[in-house]
């Protein structure tokens, strides 16, 4: 290597941001987490089988799972969305006909995870730092009656009615706040 090459590549490594991306594949997950997958998306393949919608061909191993840090420590935190695992949601298979389940892991040690989040959602928005892979918030939706969303105690809420909170990780643990 020529000695201007070496000085431009020392340069340009000086002032390009550099993160590491924390990555996983799909035999590095927790069986837990890979078990879980393996049957959520056999429930729907047997769903589309049995005329349940289009079949949606095959599935890539970390389809619906996202490696994401939860507080910019660089941290390999694990997100499993039903929704994706399968590619949509397939009431009866993967969902139920009011939302999906979600879960997040937390890496408690290097290649060790304890699950902080699993919540049957109605609806989510996650925002994410696409340059550090890290989650900002969520915005979700959830039951009504559920304490987070501060329910009306003489109300009765059918399965379909919802709230939207803020979900965001502060001081390692998930804060709610009820979005009014």
């Amino acid at each position: 290597m020529k000695p201007y090459n070496i000085v431009l590549a020392a340069y340009l490594l000086s002032v390009l941001p550099v993160t590491a991306e924390p990555t996983l594949d799909f035999k590095q997950l927790p069986k837990e987490v890979r078990d879980h997958a393996i049957d959520v998306r056999n429930s729907c393949q047997e769903y589309t089988s049995k005329g349940g919608g289009e079949e949606e061909g095959a599935f890539d191993d970390m389809q619906g799972i996202q490696i994401l840090d939860l507080k910019g420590d660089g941290s390999r935190n694990i997100f499993v969305d039903n929704e994706g695992l399968c590619g949509r949601a397939m009431p009866g298979a993967n969902c139920s006909n009011r939302g999906c389940d979600f879960r997040i892991y937390k890496e408690v040690s290097r290649g060790q995870w304890r699950k902080i989040f699993d919540e049957h959602l109605h609806d989510k928005f996650l925002a994410i730092d696409w340059d550090k892979m890290r989650l900002q918030l969520m915005i979700v939706s959830i039951y009504a009656g559920d304490p987070r969303c501060k329910p009306n105690r003489r109300k009765d809420y059918t399965s379909g009615s919802s709230c939207n909170l803020i979900v965001r990780y502060r001081n390692n643990k998930l804060d709610w706040e009820l979005i009014r």
